[in-house]
């Protein structure tokens, strides 16, 4: 079952149990999915349009626009549009861990002002939503991978990080909290 389908699935079932919270939660988890396919398709519509060189037509008439909506219909066709748009299990991973930094730091902020209502809510939709990233690694964990990119990129100072990270960040999809193999990454670069 992919990613999207157990979260429908969730969705479905939180429906029928009346968890009005958690169903909330994962409403705005599709509307963020949505959101995401609809800019990733904007992208690919905007670089098929461009590579196959259409143009909108001087006139409106309503041949004119049948002509253009033919070569917009082929140059999609031809990109294959419709199918690159939709998110693979990798999208929807990275669209959750934007949104549980998002509740993150909510939570933080909510905390610095007193405000434990809300920091409670947040929480909330943080456990809602870290239900559906992989098991996260511990700092043993990535440090060990940490050390196997460091030595395959040969990375010997602070200055390399960019180096790291880049592959590090890739494997750990979804696994480690970006501060923490940051913090991993900057510790074992500086000795």
């Amino acid at each position: 079952m992919s990613l999207r389908d157990q979260i429908q699935a969730d969705l479905k079932a939180a429906m029928k149990a009346r968890e009005k919270e958690k169903v909330g939660v994962l409403r705005v988890l599709n509307s963020a999915f949505k959101e995401a396919e609809q800019s990733k398709r904007e992208d690919l519509v905007n670089k098929a349009i461009k590579k196959h060189g259409v143009k909108k037509p001087s006139s409106s008439s309503e041949e004119d626009m049948q002509a253009y909506q033919q070569a917009l219909d082929e140059a999609f066709a031809a990109e294959g549009v419709d199918e690159a748009a939709v998110l693979s299990d990798d999208d929807l991973l990275s669209v959750i861990m934007r949104l549980v930094k998002q509740r993150q730091d909510s939570i933080q902020e909510a905390q610095d002002v007193g405000r434990e209502d809300v920091a409670a809510t947040e929480q909330f939709e943080l456990d809602v939503l870290q239900a559906y990233l992989p098991e996260q690694l511990s700092r043993e964990e990535v440090e060990a991978i940490a050390q196997e990119i460091i030595a395959q990129t040969g990375a010997s100072g602070p200055k390399d990080m960019g180096k790291v990270m880049g592959p590090l960040m890739g494997r750990l999809k979804g696994q480690a909290d970006g501060k923490l193999v940051n913090e991993v990454v900057r510790d074992l670069l500086k000795g």
